[in-house]
């Protein structure tokens, strides 16, 4: 009952996890529509744009370090381990404390900085960091030998097993508490989920350490074990049926990370354009916010694509869920959430918020069921990404209470994907990503996963229409805090009655509080979050198309969201309702307040200790300062209670000095004093009052737990603060010169052009044209934004050569501009003054290839005038500088006459052929450049340099050198020395890794991997040995490696040869085989286990086929299969052997054959010699003499009665015996055995067993008891069983002894006993002898049960002294021995009437009297036989000891009770008429010719098992 109740509850769990509330992210709310508030009036700037503008950002970088200050400590979902181990912080079974071989979670010292450690343990092959465990764990996994190799790392100050529970979600764990948990899950939707690297999910691992382990295993490889069908959702994520009840094994495998329940998911216009003045801010600046240019992305139920507000801006609707639909059928969520974004109006007017922005849409809506699926967000965000969504907005969210304010897988995809695309510095445009908070509210902590993630922006909910709109926070939407205390929501949007498009198929539209034929009204977080998202595109398209930043980074669109929210109600941001504040877009992009905006998110910070501080001049007192600053953390683990991954904080320094500190708040504002914030990756700091001065702005590292630098955004607010600024630079492909050589003397026009690519007019600057750092002219003028300004300067040449021009925009720094390091640009320009020239660069080649027949040099021929010539060039000799012979070596070039403008050069090549190779030396080669028409000439010289040139060959017998897996080979190669001189080489041997190579001849240590051939003469050679030595670890048979003979020559300018040399293992068949089973001394009849450890010490895949060759009298009980046996591997067999009784010793062998190759394993089978028992019956016998040739006798036994039952003894084994003989009896039976002579083989020895039955032993029983004979390791047992006999026995004692009185008439008690089995009722009958009465007084019959006793009380009185007889019996009790009693009696006094004297009248009166008591007597016996007698209690049973029973009535007409026959072994029947027995074991059995029994169709005993032909009758 207790198994069925925990499954009940174990079932009822599950239910509640996978089942919990579905509710959408919406609710309706039953309020009647109004109409909107008209919108307010449009401010406008002017300013002009221009592609391609990039602002760097500004600031002082500071990379100095810090110690990290954190506890030594990982705090994980289920406790917190330290450096004693792990203490648990929530319940966990036993079975799930076993631990991963490959994980290990270590803890890192302060005294290192956690990066460091990162770096440290990714240079130990065969390991890899998956996991941070804040603060100060870090979960890695690897091969045994990896992990072993972490303790030895300075600064580990702990390393722990991790436990199997850490692996498995919370709810999951929860249901395994539970008896019968496993079961429980079976048939349940789960999911399996590998590990991740920096590119996201991976579907396996591979692992290979120092000494070539490996550890390789797909997640795929795990689902036949543990689904019965399964889907994959993502590389390494995969749902499935849960169809095994062994998880610990499944969750052992290397390659899963998270076992969980599938997730379950629910999904969670108009006016809100108004209420974040997204409408104000679309015709604002110039160019026009409207989400131009931007694809969204939306993931919903389905959409309707049709619907007019879409226009054509649809460039991808996507089924990613497999059920081949986008359709929006049930609510038509999908519809008005993608309509929020972007809808333009077209059908009545309820527009988006980005009516121009592109659709790219995700539909996860089964049309089925209605139910969303869950795809792997990695996957939805990485596809909507490739397409160009750099927006992706989610109006769903877990459907599962237990998720609220939880960190799951899905939290991680989140943060995981936004930090990998805001890493800036990888040329990606940041990914921006919104998740409504739920409607779980309003109590605290109900914000759901995946809205729990730290790089979403969370949306909350405020009333979009109607009475208290915008100010108003809707009650259902979700607060925070998350489990971990960071600030969720982000801010709040509107969400309560928004009115939006409407699916057309939508067919489940109720919950709408308002609806048309093309839009309708719904109220949820789910509405709030694609407000938020048009507002982030808004935000974006600032960046990109007005203040001129491309790809800007997600955490830098939160960031600006953050800086414009408006406090909703009491001033009390941040705080778990609305995060920093509804969204305020005209707040965030151009306050009205007059203050300016600026950002940055091209920085980053790279370790614990590094800052960067931006300077402020705040410009007007009185006025708020706010600065936010947001960066895209590394994503948490699901494993860890903390998330924070790389800590950020911001100090803000006023001019007085005083410091804020991010989200140190009260009462909605910045105040001091307090501390940094250590949970959460935005903070802000909010003055009201800033005082006029410098206000500097830090943002430091100080924390950081990642393994990549930080980039970061910083959003600040404030007077003397702006992003909008003018930027006048040189446009470089705008400059001209009046003539195209400047000649000395002459007069030049120079013409520039200044375009200001900012976005505000630049007011008065100076431009300056220098020379060669001379100023020549400065100009001033004002330029407006993306405008343009053309400049005419003058300039006279003085000097032949090059010129620096030189272009400098407002050199005294007076105008502040978007970037300063664009204001100058320098043209280098060369004036002429005539002749030829001859140069190449080299002058001088080496000659460095024994093979080369050819030198070649490029050659430059340059007019050196600047007016045109005719020029050639004349090849002349080459000569032996070192010997001053000159060589007939051909010397050529490719041309050799030029026409040559001013200035213009011409290149040659001149080659030289030469001999392969030249003799050693320095060789000069003549040319001569002519300059024509002015008969200048140019003599110049080429030289080539020959050193000592070496050069190889290597030869050696074999194409591929077989070797052995085991021992060491050994080869002799040739190595030709085929160079230009005698050369010695330096040889050095690289073996394959594990081998060892070394040369046999070259050294004096023998095997060293290193040596020297010494002077080879030229076109000689050199034998040299070498040996290869192979690994300890087996190499496979047939594996081919390379050894690597690197030759580097001795000579002043060395030469390398690499030579690979293949080799390759020959096949060995080695297979140790071991009995680990020490099997001792068997018996002939042992049943016994043999367990063969086999270790293939070859390099080979064997498949066996075992068999065995054993002495007689011995068999293989168990299976004998082939089975494969892997190189280097090891297995154990375990066969069962039994023997018959008659087994030998001898010799054993197993065989274990592989094709024509067998191997043998002998032992020895060392058998004892035990005796052959056999018993023959002899007979029973009773006291009194009569004996029966069977142990049924005359076929029933009598109780009380010795019976002695002899057999005789023989063994059949030479070795003498000597048994014991007990007995083991039944109930109610008693009795021993004599002693046995030792038996010789052959010989018998009698036995007698005396056995007694108990007098209350109920007749027609069966008791039986064994024989057992044992001794010297031999037992041998006979089972006997025996039929009660029927005793029908009185037994009667008689109560006085004394004499009686003559004439006196006295009482005399007799005691009846029922001393037989069987129950009986008889009438007593007394007879008296002569002179003497006597009567029964009271009851006359007996009525007795068996071992029943009875008092019966005897009236007499004799009428002479004397002795005498009173015969007392029971009638009709022929068959009962001790049926009657013959009482002695004797009396003692007068006789009575013999006095001699005549009666008296006294006597006469006496006699009168006594004859009237004798008639009243009469009477009142027959008036009292008219009543029912009142028997005598039963007396107890001194001899048997029966239990007292209670009152007995007399019988009517008492009759002896039924007997009740033996049962028959074949039909359980009763035997009534004769019978045949077992002489086994007594077993009784209905004779053939019984009618309704099968007894006939027996073989043998079904007791005993003794064959039906020894059965007697009985």
């Amino acid at each position: 009952m207790q198994v069925k109740r925990s499954m009940f509850w174990a079932i009822a769990l599950i239910s509640l996890f996978v089942l919990q509330s579905t509710s959408p992210l919406f609710h309706p709310v039953g309020v009647d529509s109004t109409q909107m508030e008209s919108q307010g009036g449009i401010e406008w700037v002017q300013f002009d744009l221009v592609d391609g503008v990039y602002s760097d950002a500004v600031g002082y970088q500071d990379f100095t370090s810090s110690v990290e200050e954190r506890e030594h400590i990982a705090s994980s979902r289920i406790g917190t381990f330290d450096a004693h181990g792990l203490q648990l912080e929530r319940p966990v079974p036993n079975e799930w404390l076993m631990t991963r071989f490959d994980l290990s979670l270590i803890l890192v010292s302060n005294e290192i900085l956690m990066m460091d450690m990162r770096f440290a343990l990714d240079d130990i092959p065969g390991l890899e960091v998956r996991e941070l465990i804040a603060p100060s764990g870090l979960l890695v996994q690897g091969t045994p030998f990896a992990l072993a190799s972490v303790a030895s790392l300075d600064g580990v100050v702990a390393q722990h097993a991790v436990p199997l529970a850490l692996l498995v979600d919370g709810p999951v764990l929860d249901v395994l508490l539970l008896e019968d948990g496993e079961q429980a899950l079976q048939g349940q939707s789960m999911r399996i989920e590998g590990w991740r690297n920096d590119e996201g999910p991976m579907e396996s691992i591979q692992f290979t350490d120092e000494t070539g382990s490996t550890l390789i295993q797909k997640v795929s490889e795990l689902l036949p074990l543990a689904f019965s069908e399964s889907h994959e959702w993502d590389a390494g994520r995969y749902q499935g049926i849960l169809s095994t009840d062994d998880i610990l094994g499944i969750v052992s495998q290397p390659s899963l990370r998270t076992f969980r329940f599938e997730p379950s998911m629910s999904i969670d216009n108009s006016q809100a354009r108004t209420h974040m003045k997204t409408s104000q801010m679309t015709s604002y600046f110039t160019t026009d916010l409207d989400g131009s240019g931007q694809i969204v992305a939306v993931a919903d139920s389905g959409l309707d694509e049709d619907h007019g507000d879409f226009g054509n801006r649809v460039v991808a609707n996507n089924d990613v869920i497999g059920d081949g639909s986008t359709a929006d059928k049930h609510s038509g969520h999908g519809t008005h959430v993608a309509c929020t974004v972007l809808g333009d109006g077209t059908q009545g007017g309820y527009s988006g918020v980005a009516t121009a922005s592109e659709l790219y849409f995700q539909a996860m809506e089964n049309d089925n069921t209605g139910n969303f699926q869950s795809p792997s967000l990695n996957y939805l965000l990485n596809s909507a990404y490739s397409a160009g969504a750099y927006t992706h907005t989610n109006s769903w969210g877990s459907a599962l209470e237990s998720d609220q304010g939880k960190y799951t897988s899905e939290s991680e995809d989140v943060d995981d994907r936004a930090n990998y695309y805001d890493r800036y510095y990888n040329g990606r445009n940041g990914l921006t990503i919104l998740f409504a908070a739920g409607n779980d509210g309003p109590d605290s902590g109900t914000v759901g996963a995946p809205s729990t993630a730290k790089n979403s922006i969370t949306v909350g909910n405020h009333q979009n229409r109607y009475s208290g709109a915008p100010d108003s926070i809707m009650s259902g939407s979700s607060r925070g805090p998350t489990d971990d205390g960071r600030i969720k929501p982000d801010v709040l949007a509107p969400g309560g009655y928004v009115r939006s498009c409407r699916a057309q198929e939508a067919t489940d539209t109720g919950g709408s509080t308002w609806s048309n034929a093309y839009y309708l009204e719904y109220t949820g977080t789910s509405m709030a979050a694609p407000n938020a998202a048009g507002a982030a595109v808004m935000v974006r398209e600032y960046l990109e198309e007005i203040a001129q930043r491309p790809s800007p980074q997600g955490a830098l669109v939160k960031a600006l969201l953050i800086l414009g929210a408006q406090d909703i109600g009491s001033r009390n941001i941040p705080n778990d309702d609305e995060g920093w504040g509804r969204v305020d877009l005209r707040n965030t992009l151009a306050p009205t307040s007059g203050q300016g905006i600026w950002v940055d998110d091209r920085s980053v910070l790279s370790g614990t200790g590094n800052s960067k501080s931006y300077t402020f001049n705040i410009s007007q007192t009185n006025s708020g300062f706010k600065t936010v600053l947001v960066w895209s953390d590394e994503r948490g683990s699901p494993f860890s209670n903390t998330q924070l991954v790389n800590n950020l904080d911001i100090e803000v320094t006023t001019p007085s000095g005083e410091i804020y500190l991010g989200n140190d708040f009260a009462n909605g504002r910045s105040t001091t004093g307090g501390s940094s914030d250590t949970i959460n990756n935005v903070e802000v700091v909010l003055v009201d009052n800033a005082e006029l001065g410098v206000w500097t702005v830090k943002v430091k590292d100080a924390y950081h737990g990642g393994s990549k630098a930080q980039p970061f955004a910083i959003a600040v607010m404030g007077h003397g603060v702006n992003d909008l600024r003018p930027d006048p630079t040189i446009l470089e492909d705008e400059f001209s010169m009046s003539v195209t050589i400047p000649q000395v003397g002459d007069q030049l026009q120079l013409t520039s052009k200044v375009f200001n690519v900012g976005n505000v007019r630049a007011e008065y600057f100076d431009i300056v044209f220098e020379v060669d750092g001379v100023e020549i002219e400065t100009k001033n003028t004002d330029l407006g934004a993306g405008s343009s300004k053309t400049q005419i300067w003058y300039w006279t040449p003085q000097t032949a050569g090059q010129s620096t021009l030189s272009f400098v925009i407002d050199p005294s720094d007076e105008i502040e501009e978007i970037l300063e390091n664009n204001n100058r640009h320098d043209i280098f320009v060369n004036v002429t003054a005539p002749g030829v020239k001859l140069t190449a660069e080299p002058q001088s080649l080496m000659l460095l290839n024994t093979s080369q027949s050819t030198s070649s040099w490029n050659l430059t021929l340059t007019n050196t005038a600047l007016v045109s010539t005719n020029a050639s060039l004349m090849t002349q000799s080459v000569m032996n500088e070192d010997t001053g012979q000159t060589q007939t070596w051909y010397v050529g070039a490719n041309e050799s006459n030029f026409t040559l403008g001013g200035q213009d050069s011409a290149e040659i090549v001149v080659t030289l052929v030469h001999p392969t190779p030249p003799l050693p030396g320095l060789y000069r080669i003549d040319l001569l450049g002519i300059d024509v028409d002015n008969g200048v000439s140019y003599p110049y010289m080429l030289y080539l340099e020959v050193p000592d040139l070496p050069n190889l060959r290597l030869e050696y017998d074999y194409q591929i050198v077989p070797v052995s897996p085991t021992n060491p080979t050994s080869i002799d190669i040739r190595l030709f020395n085929i160079g230009n001189a005698d050369i010695g080489y330096d040889l050095f041997l690289e073996a394959p890794a594990g081998w060892d190579a070394g040369f046999d001849t070259l050294s004096s240590v023998p095997g060293a991997s290193s040596g020297s051939t010494g002077l080879i003469t030229k076109d000689d050679y050199r034998t040299i040995g070498m040996s290869f030595t192979p690994p300890q670890v087996m190499t496979a048979a047939g594996a081919e490696r390379m050894v690597r003979l690197t030759a580097i020559s001795q000579t002043e300018i060395t030469d390398t040869w690499v030579f690979d040399i293949p080799i390759k293992i020959d096949t060995v068949k080695d297979v140790d085989v071991d009995l680990e089973t020490n099997i001792g001394v068997l018996r002939p009849d042992s049943f016994f286990s043999m367990l063969f450890s086999l270790e293939h010490r070859g390099n080979v895949d064997l498949a066996l086929t075992p068999s065995f060759e054993l002495p007689s009298g011995w068999t293989v009980t168990s299976g004998i299969e082939p089975f494969a046996l892997p190189w280097s591997s090891s297995k154990n067999l375990l066969f069962g052997i039994s023997g018959d009784g008659s087994g030998t010793s001898g010799e054993v062998k197993l065989h274990l054959d592989s094709g024509s190759d067998r191997i043998t394993w002998v032992g020895q089978f060392n058998v004892e010699v035990l005796a052959q028992p056999t018993l023959g019956f002899v007979n029973l016998a009773l006291e009194d003499g009569t004996s029966w040739d069977t142990p049924f006798g005359e076929g029933s036994h009598p109780t009380g009665v010795p019976l002695m039952f002899t057999w005789l003894i023989g063994n059949d084994a030479n070795v003498e015996w000597q048994p014991t003989a007990s007995v083991s009896l039944s109930s109610g039976l008693f009795g021993d055995c004599s002693a046995v002579e030792p038996i010789g083989f052959g010989a018998v020895s009698p036995v007698t067993c005396t056995i007694l039955i108990s007098t209350n032993m109920p007749p027609m029983s069966e008791p039986s008891f064994v024989l057992k004979l044992e001794g010297g390791g031999v037992e041998y047992t006979e089972n006997i069983g025996l039929l009660v006999a029927t005793v029908l026995e009185s037994s009667w004692v008689q109560e006085r002894n004394t004499p009686f009185e003559t004439g006196l008439q006295e009482e005399l008690e007799v005691t009846l006993l029922n001393s037989g089995n069987v129950a009986f009722s008889h009438k007593l009958v007394l007879e008296e002898s002569k002179n003497w009465v006597a009567e029964i007084d009271g009851n006359d019959i007996a009525n007795l049960e068996a071992g029943e006793s009875m008092k019966i009380r005897l009236l007499v009185r004799a009428d002479r002294p004397g002795d005498g007889t009173l015969s007392l019996g029971l009638q009709g009790a022929d068959g009962m021995t001790n049926s009657s009693i013959e009482l002695q009696v004797s009396s003692e006094g007068e006789p009575i009437g013999t006095s001699g004297q005549s009666l008296p009248i006294g006597g006469m009166l006496v006699g009168v009297v006594f004859v009237a008591l004798l008639i009243g007597a009469v009477i009142f016996t027959q008036r009292k036989s008219k009543t029912t007698s009142q028997p005598l209690l039963p007396m107890p049973n001194i001899l048997a000891h029966p239990k007292p029973l209670p009152s007995l009535t007399p019988l009517a007409s008492p009759e002896p009770s039924q007997k009740k026959g033996p049962m028959c072994w074949s039909c359980r029947g009763e035997i009534t008429d004769g019978m045949l027995g077992c002489p086994g074991c007594g077993a009784r059995y209905h004779r053939a010719d019984h009618s309704s029994c099968t007894s006939d169709k027996l073989t043998q005993c079904m007791n005993c098992q003794t064959l039906t032909s020894s059965f007697v009758e009985a």
